[in-house]
C-alpha cells in the first residue's frame, strides 16, 4: 500500500465521519422532540446521576465549554451553548433538546458499525473505538446538563409552590 493509498483511506474515513455527523443531526432534528424526551436512556435522568453531580468527578465543568456546540447550525436548531432565559418553558425545552443532541451522538457512534461492512474487522473495531472517544464526551455533556436543568426546574417549582 502506498502513501497515497493511505492518504486516500484517511480522506475517505474523514469524509464518512463528517457525513455520519450530518446524517445523525438531520435525523435527530426531524424526530419529534416530545417522543425523544420520553425515550429511556436519552430522555431520562437517573438517580445514580445524582442530579448531574456524578459527572463532575470527570472534570466536566472544566472541559464542557471548550467543545463545539452545533445545535444552532441546523435549520430550526436549538443552541445549547448558553442559557438564553430562566423562564420555565425555555428551561424545559432546553432539557428536552439535550435528548435530541444525545440521540444524535449515539446515532453517530452507531454508524461506525458500517465500517465492518467494507473494511477489515480491525479497522471496524478502531472506528467504533474512535467513534466512542469522539462522541462520548458530548453524550456526557448532554446528560450532565439535562440532570442539572431538571434539578433546577424541580427546585424552582417547589419554591414557587411555597410562595403561593
Amino acid at each position: 500500500m502506498t502513501f497515497l493509498d493511505v492518504l486516500g483511506i484517511i480522506a475517505l474515513c474523514a469524509t464518512l465521519w463528517a457525513s455520519f455527523h450530518l446524517i445523525a443531526g438531520y435525523v435527530a432534528q426531524r424526530l419529534p422532540l416530545d417522543w425523544l424526551a420520553r425515550q429511556p436512556i436519552i430522555g431520562a435522568s437517573y438517580a445514580w446521576e445524582r442530579g448531574g453531580r456524578c459527572y463532575e468527578w470527570l472534570g466536566i465543568r472544566v472541559w464542557k465549554d471548550h467543545l463545539p456546540e452545533a445545535g444552532g447550525l441546523l435549520r430550526n436548531g436549538f443552541s445549547k451553548r448558553r442559557l438564553a432565559s430562566a423562564e420555565p418553558d425555555y428551561l424545559d425545552r432546553f432539557a428536552r433538546e439535550t435528548s435530541r443532541a444525545e440521540f444524535g451522538h449515539w446515532l453517530t457512534w452507531a454508524l461506525a458499525l458500517t465500517f465492518f461492512l467494507w473494511t477489515p474487522w480491525q479497522m471496524g473495531l478502531f472506528m467504533v473505538v474512535y467513534g466512542g472517544l469522539v462522541n462520548l464526551p458530548f453524550i456526557l455533556i448532554q446528560r450532565y446538563n439535562r440532570a442539572r436543568l431538571r434539578r433546577f426546574i424541580a427546585r424552582s417549582t417547589r419554591r414557587s409552590a411555597r410562595a403561593d
